[in-house]
């Protein structure tokens, strides 16, 4: 009998469970005095708009405003800019006020973390006066969060997330709001547009997003950091697909075994009902995720946290053939079972490759991503695209003609 130790394992306090997911947790920290990454190999924000301060100038650190709305498992974090002078100031009616951008952080990371606050930052100096929100899962923005980002059952998370940012007074009188999700935290924001988008999101940014799911769990960092092994064998045993597991360990729910393919269907507490893979389809999901203007999704060349990579454009990893489907080809975008075909017939998708693991990326690519996709009600995407300079088209078109693709299917 497993259950007590899965018991055991699920019911971990947060400061142990900091070394399973140290990887992504990584992703937003800085340290004292390094002025060379946002994340381990990034730079630092202040670095990049010091040395580019003819088009950017640095803001005081925002306010932070916590509202407790619908109860206490879900929270919102609105990072309010201060008042300081600007060449122009913004008003609350003007066609240029920027729609609001609501961010979804990744695996062990939390809404206060240093570096998104820094993302915030960087958001509202690209497009000043944008109000943007730090999603919390949990009793508060720090250990709580982080620890419902790895244990607790997404379904209700997004419920409440959906319940709690349609009663948020300022995101509800918005005309759209833009989204931004790292890795995880990308795929429930999809969940969150499929599932209710009120307030509409028009702009939808994931970073290293496992839309198509995971094979397999973050690598060990050694065959003793046993909380590690731990997980991995959760999702590598027969109780992955248990209600137990399904409704607590949130990469459970995003799992995807091609060779266990059945079980998977039948028992995804999660992705199996996001990407409409069961026979029963909810044509609402395909209605709303095609409403999008834009759905940005962000390869990392050299990621070896999400397993397979290519997940974060929709690609299907056969284990079992070895083999790499991308999205044209599968089922899901040629039966258009979310709205992906929509989407990208009208424009609305985009594929982006960056070199680096995963979440390694310059402060750079963040002002451009900003620059082009958030922003003012009724800009025009089609004037800024494509953004080769950091897209890289080239190095993405060599990464898929190694996996044996042709150009076309891009």
């Amino acid at each position: 009998m497993q259950l007590p130790r899965l018991s055991m394992l699920l019911s971990l306090p947060a400061a142990i469970l900091s070394f399973v997911i140290l990887p992504e947790a990584e992703v937003f920290q800085t340290q004292a005095g390094d002025s060379s990454s946002l994340s381990p190999k990034g730079r630092l924000l202040s670095d990049i708009f010091q040395e580019d301060d003819t088009t950017l100038k640095i803001l005081p650190v925002n306010d932070v405003v916590e509202e407790v709305l619908a109860d206490e498992w879900i929270k919102i974090t609105r990072l309010s800019p201060k008042q300081v002078s600007r060449p122009k100031l913004i008003d609350d009616d003007s066609d240029d006020q920027p729609l609001p951008v609501i961010i979804w952080h990744g695996l062990g990371d939390s809404a206060d973390a240093k570096g998104l606050k820094e993302v915030a930052e960087l958001v509202d100096e690209v497009n000043p006066g944008t109000y943007t929100y730090m999603i919390t899962v949990g009793a508060n923005a720090g250990s709580a969060d982080r620890r419902a980002s790895f244990f607790g059952n997404v379904t209700q998370q997004i419920d409440e997330v959906c319940h709690t940012l349609a009663k948020d007074n300022i995101l509800r009188t918005a005309p759209a709001v833009d989204a931004l999700g790292f890795s995880q935290g990308g795929l429930f924001l999809r969940g969150y547009v499929e599932r209710c988008n009120a307030p509409k999101v028009r702009s939808l940014v994931t970073f290293g997003t496992p839309h198509n799911g995971i094979a397999e769990f973050q690598k060990c960092a050694s065959s003793t950091d046993w909380i590690c092994q731990g997980a991995n064998a959760l999702l590598k045993s027969s109780t992955v697909w248990s209600d137990f597991i399904q409704s607590r360990l949130v990469p459970a729910q995003y799992y995807r075994d091609t060779k266990d393919f059945d079980n998977y269907l039948q028992h995804s507490n999660y992705l199996a009902d996001i990407n409409n893979e069961r026979i029963l389809k909810n044509t609402s999901y395909a209605n709303n995720l095609s409403q999008l203007e834009r759905l940005v999704m962000i390869l990392f060349d050299g990621d070896k946290t999400l397993i397979p990579k290519e997940s974060a454009w929709f690609a299907e990893f056969n284990e079992t053939e070895n083999s790499i489907t991308p999205l044209r080809s599968r089922k899901i975008y040629q039966e258009d079972w979310i709205g992906l075909k929509q989407l990208d017939e009208k424009g609305g998708m985009k594929y982006v490759k960056l070199s680096g693991e995963h979440m390694q990326f310059s402060d750079k690519d963040l002002k451009k991503l900003a620059g082009i996709y958030f922003g003012p009600e009724g800009k025009t995407f089609d004037a800024l695209e494509p953004f080769e300079s950091f897209e890289q088209e080239s190095a993405r078109l060599r990464l898929w003609r190694l996996a044996g693709y042709a150009d076309e299917e891009l």
